[in-house]
């Protein structure tokens, strides 16, 4: 029966318990640690928002939550494997203390600063991989005449001109077309 509690609860992040109060799974994101030169993991931590019996009622676990009241009137204290403890310190009034979620999985990392001076990489300048050493040597050479179209394309137009001035100085220039000569 606690086990639906612990599954409805890491699905969807929330889960209310009529007449107890509600369950909220809280995300923190990673952060780094300057200080100590580490980058902590990501973690979630769960947090009870505690309701009373003034609360809203939500039908999902409104038998489950029946239950948990009546333990917790017996015994003061439940364990839920997986969340935490419940305990009942007043007559209607809730505490809860979570367990804390284990990042087995995502463990803190080590952030060190690491400069090779000897490395070599790879810049990408157009279509070329050019290292750190060679920069100054691509740089300072000279275009070849494959990177100069567009002096060629110049030439190439002067000389169309050109061939056309000869065409209209020796026919002659006519405005309107064939009408005659």
């Amino acid at each position: 029966m606690y086990k639906t509690i612990a599954a409805y609860l890491f699905l969807h992040k929330k889960c209310t318990l009529p007449g107890i109060g509600t369950l909220i799974i809280v995300s923190r994101s990673a952060e780094t640690d300057f200080l100590n030169t580490r980058i902590q993991s990501p973690s979630q931590s769960i947090e009870f928002i505690s309701s009373g019996k003034e609360s809203v009622f939500s039908t999902e676990f409104l038998a489950i939550s029946e239950y948990i009241r009546k333990k917790l009137a017996e015994e003061r204290i439940l364990l839920i494997n997986g969340i935490g403890t419940f305990t009942q310190f007043d007559e209607g009034k809730y505490d809860f203390f979570p367990i804390t979620i284990d990042p087995v999985f995502i463990p803190d990392v080590e952030a060190i600063r690491v400069i090779r001076q000897e490395e070599l990489h790879p810049i990408l300048e157009a279509d070329q991989a050019i290292y750190a050493t060679e920069l100054p040597a691509y740089f300072n050479e000279k275009p070849s005449l494959i990177d100069l179209w567009w002096v060629r394309a110049i030439i190439m137009a002067v000389i169309g001109f050109l061939l056309m001035l000869i065409y209209f100085y020796q026919r002659g220039l006519n405005l309107f077309g064939n009408m005659g000569s």
